[in-house]
């Protein structure tokens, strides 16, 4: 049974922890306290994260999420232009789930770190530490130093967003991730380091000012508005380094054109599924370089797919274009089986 240790409770880390506390010892640490997950914002999982989510309990009627059978676009003058029906479902098993933010990341809570006989699954529950920062890392050893001053050691160590400056070492920061280079509305708290930072209802207001009068008095009427950045990650060289490896959006953020993020997030969370019962200490680094080359490939093809709808492409092409490739997918041992027969 291996030690793993995932710094932070986003949405990956929250589900690497459902998928490796079966046959593991797990342990989160989170640096805010356990209202971090706030705000209104919506996310939308498409069947292929809703296929995996599903295998570990997600339920969606928790979280009051809600199928999407078709998207429709509006001009600025409230006229439909486009009109886009989905059956998901029955091409790829599972529908495309919309739910509010933070609604989703406490069901994925619950999946970590409630009873194991609750879920019918082995093993016992994620343990997570709030209010504790992860400040150094030795991946060679899979050794956090924490904020108070104590370290852990662990087979595995996973990182998140807001710990990748430590464990990315020496290569180099990405541009976007350096707040010097940010753009972004004045806020209470930086958007750069919150889904949830304070914005202001009377410039949105002014930016929507031309669009129909109906949705520019619904954004007036707002009691509360929030911003975050739209930002991407280009490709980073390797996300391994001895017994640590970087997920989710610290691996690759990506703009939301798609709908692929957090299905990104929950890919490589499943793909722990490869540390298998009775997987060895000395196996972790193999493992882990196995999970990044093959989680690596595949979101560089979905970031490069997100960047062409940069345009004005109509939201009806941005959906379909891609809808094989980005839905199809059939978790990392079918990942890893075609990743063996190209390689041949």
């Amino acid at each position: 049974m291996l030690q793993v240790i995932i710094v932070g409770s986003g949405l990956a880390g929250l589900t690497a922890a459902r998928v490796l506390r079966e046959h593991h010892n797990v342990t989160v640490y989170e640096r805010g306290d356990e209202r971090i997950a706030t705000g209104g914002q919506g996310i939308m999982i498409a069947p292929n994260g809703h296929n995996i989510l599903q295998s570990l309990g997600y339920e969606p009627e928790r979280v009051g999420a809600v199928p999407i059978h078709g998207i429709r676009f509006y001009n600025k003058q409230d006229n439909v232009t486009e009109d886009v029906a989905l059956n998901l479902k029955a091409q790829f098993g599972a529908e495309y789930m919309s739910q509010k933010r933070s609604d989703f990341r406490d069901e994925l809570l619950r999946l970590a770190t409630t009873a194991s006989d609750s879920l019918g699954i082995e093993g016992d529950p994620a343990k997570v530490v709030f209010g504790v920062s992860v400040i150094g890392l030795d991946p060679e050893s899979g050794t956090v130093t924490l904020s108070d001053g104590s370290t852990m050691t662990a087979d595995v160590v996973i990182i998140s967003t807001e710990d990748a400056k430590t464990a990315l070492g020496d290569i180099p920061l990405p541009h976007w991730w350096e707040p010097s280079t940010c753009q972004n509305q004045d806020s209470t708290k930086p958007a750069t380091e919150s889904w949830y930072a304070a914005g202001d209802s009377a410039t949105v207001v002014e930016l929507f000012g031309d669009f129909h009068k109906s949705l520019v008095k619904i954004l007036g009427a707002a009691s509360e508005v929030k911003v975050w950045e739209l930002q991407d990650l280009d490709p980073i060289p390797t996300w391994t380094r001895g017994r640590a490896i970087l997920i989710g959006d610290a691996a690759h953020a990506m703009t939301p054109m798609q709908g692929q993020g957090a299905n990104m997030c929950i890919e490589d969370a499943e793909s722990f599924r490869l540390f298998a019962p009775g997987t060895r200490s000395e196996e972790v680094q193999d493992i882990l370089k196995t999970i990044g080359t093959i989680r690596k490939a595949r979101t560089a093809e979905v970031l490069a797919e997100t960047r062409k709808s940069h345009s004005t492409t109509g939201i009806g092409q941005r959906v379909l274009k891609n809808l094989e490739f980005n839905c199809g997918y059939k978790g990392i041992f079918e990942a890893v089986k075609s990743f063996e027969v190209r390689g041949k």
